[in-house]
């Protein structure tokens, strides 16, 4: 995926090969095997990433959070994919294009 290539909810997303993570007092801690460096998601943000382990879509996701959670649909999108864009900008997870 090009810089120019807007994420969405039908984009390809896949957790990184160079991570590993663990679930620790219901968050997840993810280490970054290249730089070293160790980044903690919260309950939502360590639902979605369990999600993206599991081989789900952004669009399976979405509609597990919003069955889950009382949270508008857009609001559950934005969040979605700003939570994608950052795991990728840290090289946690890949977007195929």
């Amino acid at each position: 995926m090009n810089s120019s290539t807007k994420l969405d909810l039908n984009s390809p997303v896949s957790v990184s090969s160079s991570q590993a993570s663990s679930e620790l007092l219901g968050e997840v801690v993810i280490l970054e095997l290249e730089s070293g460096v160790y980044y903690g998601l919260n309950e939502t943000g360590s639902l979605i990433w369990s999600l993206l382990q599991s081989g789900k879509s952004l669009v399976e996701i979405q509609e597990l959070i919003l069955a889950e959670y009382d949270i508008e649909p857009e609001q559950c999108t934005q969040y979605i994919i700003k939570l994608v864009e950052k795991l990728k900008a840290k090289g946690l997870v890949q977007i195929k294009s």
